[in-house]
Formats: C-alpha cells, sequence, structure tokens
C-alpha cells in the first residue's frame, strides 16, 4: 500500500468523487530542503544569541554588543558557506572555530598566532582572562558593569558558546524550540541581580524566538508559493503579547523566590573586593568567603579600613589618585590613644588595597604594596598574591562620641565641600545644628538624628534612584534620607553628607567591621565588608561615626539597647576552628556578619508561622514548586487534551492524531503532504502490524471525508494507539522523553481536518 502511495503522481485519495482535483505536489527539491534549515530559519536562528543577550544589558550595559555582533555574524556566515558543501555538523565545527578565533582575539592576541590563532601559552592566558571576567561578573556590587577587558572576554565566549548551540541544535538536529531554549537562559544573569528587564529589551530576544519557531513554515509557505502574511502575523502578535508580560508580572525584586544569583551558579574561588561605593544601586553582596585573620597585641577585635573615600563627587563619595608615601598616623599629632599592633593573614582574594587599622600609625607594606597617602590606605601594586600574605600594622582604636571634648574642626576645610546635586542634604545637615555648637556637639548631634526613631536596615530598595530605576546618587541619598531605608553605603554616605553641611569635616570609609573570635585571633569574611562615615575633630584626629542599625562597633554604634525602635541583626553564630588564622586560624562563619547582608531580629522558636503551625513561606516554597512542576507539564497535558479532542471526531480526526504523532517523532511533512505521503512515512519507521493500523485509519478517513463514511467517535482509537505506540517505539531514548516533555506538533502547524 505505502509503495502504491510513493509511485502515484498525483495522489487522488481513495474513494474521491471524479470531480475531486489531486492535491499539489511539492517541488522536486523540496524533499532535499525539508532536512536543512530554509533561508527565514537561518537567519533566525542567527540572531538569536544576540537577540537574547539584548536582555542583559541593565547588568552589562551595550559595550558588549559590536564585538558579540562580529562574532556570532561571522560564525553564522562561514558555517553557512561550509553546509552548503557539507553536512550540518561541519557548519557547526567550522562556526565553532571561527567563535575560538573570536575569544582569543578578545582575551589574548598578544600570546596567539596572528591574533587569533591559539597556542598553548594563548590558551593559558585565555582561561584565566575568561575566569577573571567570570569572577568580575559574579561578585560585582553595582550595575551596568563595564563590559571591558575580561568582563567583554567572558561575553564573548558567551555568545560564541550560544551560537555553536544554536547551530548545532537548530542546523544539525533541527530542534529550533531547544535553541530557542538555550538562547532564553540570558535571562538568568537580570533574574540572579534581581533587575526588571524593560519590555523593550526583551522583545527583541521574543520577536526572535517567534521567527524561529514560525521559519519552517514561512519557509514551506514561501517555496510552495502560498501566503506568508498569517504565519508572520503571528510572530507579531507573539512579540506584542511579551511585551505586555512585563507590564503584569511581578518585579524580581519584588518576588519572594530566593532566586539563585549568579555566584550560586559559578562560585568563583577567589572574592573580589570592590572599594567603589554605587548609591543608587541595591546591595548583591557574595556569599561569604574568607578574607583574612587577625590577632592584636591587646586581645581585642578592632575596625579594619580598606580604603578612604574624601571625594564627594556628583554621585557619591569617591577615592582621590593614589599618592606614595610613607604611612603617618591618621590622628595626625592627635592622642593617639590605645595603642596596638595587628599581625594580618591573608585569604586569597582580589582587592585595591590590604587591611589596615582603623586610626594607622604605621605600617611596613609588603612587598608589592605601599601606602596611598591621598586615601589613607595600603594599596596593592599589580598582580600581588594575598593567599597566605602576612605583615604587622600598628594604630589605635577611634575615640568613643560620648568621649569627644574637641571644641573645632580645623585643617580639612576642602572635606566640607558637597556638589550642588547634595546640596539639600547640606542644608538638612546645617538644620541640624545651632550656632556655637563645638565640633563635638555637631558631631554628636547628627549621629542622634541618624540613629533616632525607626531606621530599617535593607539591602533591597525600590525607590526612584536605587536599582537601576533611574536618578543619581544623591537623589538615590535624598529618597533614602526620607524613607529612612538602606543598608551601609546609604548610612555612611548620609552621615557623611549631613555632617559636611554641619560645618564638620567628614569622608566615607570601606573596611571591616571586627569579624569573629576564633582561637588566637579574629576571622573576617565578605559578609563583614561595611562602610562608615569619618569626621576630624581637633585634639581627637579621626572619629568613626557609625550610625548604620545594629553595626555592633562599640560606642559609637546605635544598639537596640539605646533605642528600642532600631533594628537590630540576626547575631553571628559561633565560629568552628580551621587552619588559617595567624597563631590557629579557623574559618569564620558563613552566617551574615552585624551591619552585612542580610541583617533582620531574629525570630522567637514559632514565630511567622502561620494557622495550624504552618509556616507560610514553607507553603508559600510548596505551591512555587508544585506550580514550577505544572509549567513544566503543560506541553504533555495539552497534548493529551489535543488527543482527547482528535479521536473525538472520528476517523478524520484520527488521521489528524497519526499526523500530529508523526510530527512528534520528528517527520515533519508539508502541509500539502497527501494521505499516501503520511502512510509512507508511518510505514517506513513502524513494524508491520503498526503499519496496517495506520492505514486503516488513512482508508476510515478518506471514506468519511469523500464517501460519507461514518464519523462516529472510537472507531478508529485502537489502530491509532498501535500506530502511535510503533512510532514512539522507532525513537531513541532520549529523543522519545523530549518529544514527550516538549512535543514538536504543538510548535508546528497541523492542517485542519478538512484539509487532511
Amino acid at each position: 500500500m505505502s509503495t502504491i502511495a510513493r509511485d502515484r503522481p498525483a495522489a487522488r485519495p481513495t474513494g474521491a468523487p471524479a470531480g475531486v482535483p489531486p492535491r499539489a505536489e511539492l517541488p522536486a527539491e523540496h524533499g532535499r530542503r525539508r532536512l536543512r534549515a530554509g533561508p527565514v530559519e537561518t537567519v533566525a536562528l542567527a540572531v538569536l544569541p544576540v537577540a537574547w543577550l539584548w536582555s542583559t544589558q541593565e547588568v552589562l550595559g551595550q559595550d558588549w554588543l559590536w564585538p558579540v555582533v562580529g562574532a556570532v555574524v561571522s560564525m553564522a556566515l562561514v558555517a553557512g558557506l561550509v553546509r552548503a558543501v557539507w553536512p550540518a555538523f561541519a557548519g557547526t565545527a567550522a562556526a565553532a572555530l571561527v567563535g575560538v578565533g573570536w575569544v582569543t582575539a578578545v582575551s589574548a592576541p598578544d600570546e596567539a598566532l596572528l591574533g587569533v590563532i591559539p597556542t598553548p601559552e594563548a590558551l593559558r592566558a585565555t582561561m584565566a582572562v575568561l575566569g577573571e571576567g567570570v569572577q568580575s561578573i559574579a561578585w560585582a556590587l553595582s550595575t551596568p558593569i563595564d563590559a571591558e577587558g575580561a568582563v567583554l572576554a567572558a561575553v564573548v565566549a558567551a555568545a560564541v558558546v550560544l551560537t555553536v548551540f544554536v547551530d548545532l541544535l537548530g542546523h544539525g538536529l533541527r530542534a529550533p524550540a531547544i535553541a530557542v531554549l538555550c538562547c532564553a537562559v540570558a535571562l538568568v544573569l537580570p533574574i540572579a541581580f534581581r533587575i526588571d528587564v524593560p519590555w523593550f529589551h526583551a522583545l527583541p530576544g521574543v520577536a526572535a524566538a517567534a521567527l524561529a519557531l514560525a521559519a519552517p513554515t514561512i519557509d514551506d509557505r514561501v517555496a510552495l508559493g502560498r501566503g506568508w502574511v498569517a504565519p508572520v502575523a503571528l510572530v507579531a502578535v507573539a512579540a506584542v503579547l511579551a511585551a505586555a508580560v512585563p507590564l503584569m508580572a511581578p518585579s524580581p525584586r519584588e518576588s519572594t523566590l530566593d532566586l539563585p544569583t549568579i555566584e550560586d551558579l559559578l562560585r568563583p574561588t577567589t572574592p573580589v573586593l570592590r572599594t567603589d561605593i554605587d548609591l543608587g544601586d541595591e546591595l548583591r553582596r557574595p556569599e561569604a568567603r574568607p578574607v583574612f585573620t587577625y590577632s592584636t597585641t591587646d586581645g581585642g577585635p578592632i575596625v579594619t579600613r580598606l580604603m578612604t573615600l574624601p571625594h564627594a563627587g556628583p554621585d557619591g563619595f569617591l577615592a582621590l589618585p593614589p599618592e606614595a608615601a610613607q604611612p603617618s598616623p591618621l590622628v595626625e599629632g592627635a592622642d593617639l590613644g590605645l595603642a596596638m599592633q595587628m599581625t594580618v593573614r591573608m585569604s586569597d582574594v582580589r582587592a585595591e588595597g590590604l587591611p589596615t587599622p582603623e586610626r594607622a600609625s604605621g605600617v611596613e607594606p609588603p612587598e608589592g604594596a605601599r601606602w596611598d597617602d591621598a586615601n589613607d590606605a595600603l594599596r596593592i601594586e599589580g598582580s600581588l598574591e594575598t593567599a597566605g600574605l602576612e605583615y604587622v600594622a600598628a594604630g589605635s582604636r577611634s575615640t568613643p562620641l560620648a568621649e569627644l571634648s574637641g571644641t573645632a574642626s580645623t585643617g580639612h576645610d576642602e572635606l566640607l565641600a558637597l556638589p550642588d546635586a547634595a546640596a539639600a542634604i547640606g542644608r538638612q545637615g546645617a538644620a541640624l545644628v545651632q550656632p556655637g555648637m563645638t565640633a563635638a556637639e555637631r558631631v554628636r548631634a547628627v549621629h542622634a538624628f541618624m540613629t533616632e526613631g525607626v531606621w530599617d536596615y535593607s539591602e533591597q530598595l525600590d525607590l526612584p534612584g536605587f536599582g537601576g530605576a533611574g536618578g543619581d546618587g544623591w537623589a538615590a541619598l535624598e529618597a533614602f534620607l526620607e524613607t529612612r531605608s538602606g543598608y551601609c553605603v546609604h548610612y555612611a554616605s548620609a552621615t557623611a553628607a549631613l555632617l559636611r553641611g554641619a560645618g564638620v569635616p567628614t569622608r566615607v570609609v570601606v573596611g571591616f567591621l571586627p569579624g569573629s573570635e576564633i582561637s588566637g585571633g579574629f576571622a573576617v569574611s565578605t559578609n563583614d565588608m561595611h562602610a562608615w562615615a569619618e569626621s576630624w575633630v581637633d585634639g581627637h584626629g579621626w572619629v568613626r561615626v557609625e550610625t548604620t542599625p545594629g553595626a555592633g562597633t562599640g560606642d559609637s554604634s546605635p544598639s537596640p539597647e539605646d533605642d528600642e525602635q532600631t533594628q537590630a541583626p540576626t547575631p553571628t553564630p559561633e565560629p568552628t576552628p580551621t587552619d588559617t588564622a595567624p597563631t590557629s586560624t579557623p574559618t569564620p562563619s558563613a552566617a551574615p556578619s552585624p551591619g552585612a547582608p542580610e541583617p533582620g531580629a531574629s525570630e522567637a522558636p514559632g514565630e511567622g508561622t502561620g494557622p495550624g503551625g504552618i509556616d507560610p513561606a514553607v507553603l508559600r516554597a510548596w505551591l512555587l514548586g508544585i506550580g514550577a512542576l505544572l509549567l513544566l507539564a503543560l506541553p504533555w497535558a495539552v497534548r493529551q487534551a489535543q488527543r482527547v479532542v482528535r479521536l473525538r471526531r472520528g476517523a478524520p480526526g484520527a488521521w489528524q492524531e497519526l499526523r500530529a504523532a508523526l510530527a512528534d517523532a520528528g517527520v515533519r511533512l508539508p502541509a500539502s503532504a497527501t494521505p499516501g505521503d503520511l502512510q509512507a512515512a508511518i510505514a517506513a519507521r513502524v513494524p508491520p502490524e503498526a503499519a496496517a493500523a495506520a492505514d486503516r485509519v488513512r482508508l476510515a478517513a478518506e471514506r468519511a471525508a469523500f464517501a460519507g463514511g461514518p464519523r462516529e467517535p472510537g472507531a478508529c482509537d485502537a489502530d491509532v494507539r498501535i500506530a502511535a505506540r510503533g512510532l514512539v517505539a522507532s525513537l531513541p531514548p532520549w529523543r522519545r522523553a523530549l518529544s514527550t516533555a516538549l512535543p514538536p506538533s504543538l510548535l508546528r502547524v497541523v492542517p485542519p481536518l478538512d484539509a487532511a
């Protein structure tokens, strides 16, 4: 029967009336072209990686665009030329070679032949650069990240990998739907950073995805001389609907689901310590990692300085250009207080500087470091290896605010300046003090304003100027002072700006809280990184003015006992010993330290539970999990519903179901294919009994369509099951599982019953 169907020049259904014209023949070359992507599909697959990467520009900016476009276009062109002569997989291999050249060119051109051909030295340099780029992205504390150097190399490498996968899946394996899913993984980046993706940033990716899915049908219709307006209109409708989704969907920062962050996915081995601050961004502190351990001669903990930010710039406080000099006491002739020495042993980190005592009076810079007098910091020069680095520094602790007695603040008038954008904050600071107040009284007045009443420590701030929502840093700081909700950078910057307005020279310091006590000293992790304000008072020198709720750094820090309304963070658990301290080094606790990420009042047992003792968070997690499983099962459920509906329509619907089952088996026939063509395609893939069952369904469908045969439901159900099981059994296990989870028949147009 299948031989007859293949030999007929013009397929006329059995039993069809004489006046019924035969179906149109496909072009002779169409059978060959069906195994390859058409021109529309080729273009759609080529633009997929760039279109989806466009949705990441809130994180990566736009500087990566032209290098990525150059890499993707050249890979697509070379793959197309190779594929015109050799098999599809040869085109994928050629695209991969071109992509390797691009990655080499942006990461290690000096070590490569002609700047693009990798050598062993170039491969090693490329891996080092890509690792640095991934770490820079994973540990970034502000966005957008400058896409240059190692970051650009990492983005280009990601685009190359996406392009190779798309070429392999779309052209080699002929699974464009899976290629679309691979490219959509680019959305993980803004989601991990909890950044809203504007609809017009996601629109290119959605439009390209819709076009890639509809492209096979468009190519078929163009080859047959039929209209292509309808499928293109469907692509436009899909793009418009997708553009409306972000307007209705919840913001990522409002989501209660704790999505994996980029550092959870990549987990770089070396933490990066950034000392620049962004007042208009949310805090994205990485997972707690060891930074250093220390011991002091008096046995007590101490706040350590990493970098000083003396300059009030257009968007916040900034460091000055470094000035090499010998370390000088930060009290500059004032009372040094109780002197001490600290011995530091560093872990493997990447940073601009090394920690020193809060008020350094002397330090022996290790080889590869120097003292920066402009920013009172111990700067790292070049690529100093910090793992195991040990050095000694001398200094003292800041004078408690209650003990300040200085009447003036002289010698640092340049640290009273504020930019025009911060003038309103300066005026607010001036209103907090009275004429005739001493410098110490002015400091205490501003400190009282910043610590009395309700102040909230929060890392996610849905306010104008925060989290990429628009506005500059000082506007964000004004919003912070109005809502009283922010994290240490905002508290330190606001305190410094108010004190400058109040007439006290002040700067911002980025450093570390004292850390966790261990045997023989203290351990400091990335969770202890902190920022505070520092004011100059004659006779006392630089004095720390700590206003972050629950920072727990001594008398100058607010505490729950001082102000019951001020929220305190969760206490740090006791650390466990390890072997990295100066004398005996334990690993610091991974729990958030006071003033570090995720602070919040600790809950008593039983708090936070709903009726019946059910924890709403646990219930929500279960519901989200069930929802995710239902979403994954949705394609399978829709396919089963289609099967039921078709079989209820009798023999024509049964034949339609076999046509869909053939599509699920990976055989896509054009809409003009005759019943004989379909029967031949099925018979070529199933055992004889399944082929006979499919032929019985075909005969019944033809009699129902042309000879008034029976259409009652259920007449062909058994034969449909036999033929469908034969098609499923012909597939390899991986393809069987894939077609069950994502049935291809849902993504391709199956002709209506009157065309079957």
